[in-house]
């Protein structure tokens, strides 16, 4: 018997050696396909492609919308494998075969077009199914080698082809995740400064891509409801991570326990980038997006070398401290901005601080009625004024004797003297401590 006979004929009694063939085949196919694994440049085209070669037959891996994610058929290229594929998936049954396999984890053969037989393996990833495996053949045509002839050879191999690429995807997910946890700790340890010099510092930047020929500013976004901390990018500090980087693509990111935390560089306009990520948390949060924010979002300054994040970072920690303290939370704030706020931060306690300011301005501080107020306000105005009552006057649209009648009557209720340098000093301090110099 000649060995055209044999695959003529395969599988039957009479040819020496049948019985075996087939196992054998699968076994090898088997192998080859399970060692595409060890190859970690591998991806799941390979697969396809091993099983179209082998067998003969169109193999693609498409995910659960029928995007074609690998395909490949003998003699073709594989944009035309997966043009194919595509129209298989234009079919009404199409969804539902693909939820029933994902639903009996079991590959499936099911009629296709013609004389066509399709056989739909699911990929399973733990309780995950991200993808099928899809093979295709015309019965009638079938021109496989001797040791992969049996009707069940199909079925057989792309289930085990499935398995395969659950593998190379769990592989890939898995290297993802360390790859993404090493850029973290890389981020984390430029921020707190735990580089060994500056040399080490910048060794870790240019791991994670940093431009150090550009500048600069670390962005901190803090939730103001300490309900809103958590991890994962369901969570608000996740979500703020996708805005951060939707809003600069090059920022370095990491999420903290309190807060999300970007370096970004200056030509993406740090603070307008925390804006636009503080606006779309608001989104569907509070009522009015541009009137309240569920974060609060701190500057930091601009710096180069990487051995310099560390500062900028800490920079937008005591930014994010101020702003709370003056009654800027759910707002942005620049490190820049702070003026003398930067020497107040250093003061321990700021219940100190507002003692000593409502010392200094005595009733002017605790009267909270309407017209002590106004007068609080006009004075404040005077300081960020330079001290001009005509230009006072032409901001609050008041005569510039109003202003002096004001001044005078501040003077009286806080016992500040406005002609002495000393109690001007402590008078735009004390304003400064209390929030009131904000224009």
């Amino acid at each position: 018997m000649t060995r055209g006979e044999l695959r003529a004929r395969p599988g039957t009694p009479d040819a020496p050696g049948a019985d075996a063939a087939g196992p054998r085949g699968l076994v090898a196919l088997y192998r080859r396909l399970s060692g595409l694994v060890a190859a970690p440049s591998v991806d799941t085209q390979a697969v396809a492609t091993v099983m179209a070669g082998e067998l003969g037959v169109l193999a693609a891996v498409v995910g659960p919308g029928g995007e074609v994610l690998a395909a490949a058929a003998p003699g073709m290229g594989i944009a035309e494998a997966a043009a194919l594929v595509r129209a298989d998936a234009r079919s009404a049954v199409w969804p539902r075969t693909l939820e029933m396999a994902a639903t009996v984890g079991r590959a499936l053969r099911i009629p296709g077009p013609g004389r066509r037989v399709q056989v739909v393996a699911p990929v399973l990833f733990g309780r995950e199914v991200p993808a099928f495996l899809l093979a295709e053949e015309d019965t009638a045509a079938r021109d496989r080698p001797e040791a992969l002839a049996g009707d069940d050879v199909l079925l057989l191999v792309a289930e085990h082809a499935a398995t395969v690429v659950g593998v190379i995807a769990g592989r890939d997910r898995v290297l993802a995740t360390a790859a993404g946890q090493v850029r973290g700790d890389l981020v984390s340890g430029l921020l707190l400064d735990r580089a060994r010099d500056a040399d080490q510092a910048a060794q870790w930047a240019e791991h994670v891509g940093y431009d150090p020929g550009v500048e600069h500013r670390v962005v901190v976004v803090s939730p103001d409801d300490d309900g809103a901390y958590g991890a994962g990018p369901a969570s608000l500090l996740g979500e703020a991570e996708e805005h951060l980087l939707a809003a600069a693509p090059s920022a370095l990111t990491v999420v903290r326990d309190t807060e999300t935390v970007a370096v970004v560089p200056e030509t993406a306009d740090p603070a307008a980038v925390g804006a636009t990520c503080a606006r779309r948390l608001a989104r569907g949060r509070v009522p009015d997006p541009d009137a309240l924010w569920p974060v609060t979002v701190a500057v930091g300054g601009t710096v180069r070398a990487a051995s310099e994040i560390a500062t900028s970072y800490d920079q937008a920690r005591r930014t994010l401290v101020a702003a709370r303290r003056l009654g800027r939370a759910g707002r942005v704030l620049r490190f820049d901005d702070l003026g003398v706020h930067r020497l107040l931060l250093q003061i321990p306690d700021p219940e100190a601080a507002r003692t000593f300011a409502r010392e200094v301005l005595g009733r002017l501080a605790t009267d909270r009625s309407e017209r002590t107020v106004e007068l609080l306000r006009t004075l404040a105005r005077y300081f960020r004024e330079d001290g001009s009552p005509q230009r006072v006057a032409r901001v609050l649209n008041v005569h510039p004797n109003t202003v002096g009648y004001r001044l005078r009557r501040a003077e009286e209720l806080s016992g500040l003297d406005l002609d002495a340098y000393r109690d001007r000093l402590a008078a735009q301090m004390a304003l400064e401590i209390l929030g009131e110099m904000e224009a």
